[in-house]
């Protein structure tokens, strides 16, 4: 996914930020924060959830998040006057104001079957070999049409017959067998996971004639037998 606004580029998957034809330095925190603003915009992020983002279970100081704003700025070339792109919302945290195009690559080949599923009251969620983005809208997102589900709410990426569960900073949340996902999460047959208020259920995908064992990091740990489908 590539940003851009005035001369400036945003590349999360080079994580590079250009100004102009000249790449500047971002430290990876101030970089991750500038994403979680972009996703969020033009909604403010509370400090609570940049703290929760970028440092889980650890205590920094609010004066941390201000040096990396501070970063950001500069990097960006936000003077907060003849060009104000980041926001201080008082009392709450920050947001992103300026306009915003965004370049999304194009899949030019087939993802491959169907690895998993979310199943879901709005229906199956189909998962994909690699990483599969869950949010309510976007070109390169797999949707979960809720109100209470972010534009772009978690990751879950199937690699080497394992499955990584992590939050993008949403605003409700993830949750992974009712505990709050503040970091990446392997999935289980079966596991329950809420994003928002959204129920879903971790199903492995099979054929219906393939009786398989299951990969071993896929198995259920509690000795039952896969569910019948």
């Amino acid at each position: 996914m590539t940003f851009r606004f005035g001369d400036v580029r945003i590349d999360t998957d080079a994580r590079q930020v250009w100004r102009g034809s000249e790449l500047v330095h971002l430290p990876k925190k101030a970089f991750e924060l500038l994403v979680l603003l972009l996703e969020r915009r033009p909604n403010a992020v509370p400090k609570n959830q940049i703290h929760e983002r970028l440092w889980p279970e650890t205590y920094v100081s609010e004066s941390s998040i201000q040096a990396l704003i501070s970063d950001i700025r500069q990097a960006i070339g936000d003077d907060g006057r003849r060009r104000a792109v980041l926001r201080t919302v008082h009392g709450v945290g920050y947001a992103f104001s300026a306009d915003v195009a965004e370049d999304v690559p194009v899949l030019t080949t087939p993802r491959g079957p169907v690895r998993a599923w979310l199943m879901t009251e709005l229906g199956r969620v189909p998962l994909y070999a690699g990483e599969n983005t869950l949010g309510r809208t976007g070109p390169d997102v797999t949707e979960v049409d809720d109100s209470t589900v972010s534009r772009r709410h978690a990751t879950i990426n199937i690699a080497n017959d394992q499955a990584i569960l992590e939050d993008l900073g949403s605003k409700n949340g993830t949750w992974l067998n009712s505990e709050r996902v503040t970091a990446p999460a392997v999935l289980l047959e079966g596991a329950v996971v809420l994003l928002g208020s959204v129920r879903c259920t971790f199903r492995i995908a099979r054929s219906a004639a393939s009786t398989d064992t299951l990969p071993s990091a896929l198995r259920p740990t509690d000795g039952s037998a896969p569910t019948e489908r």
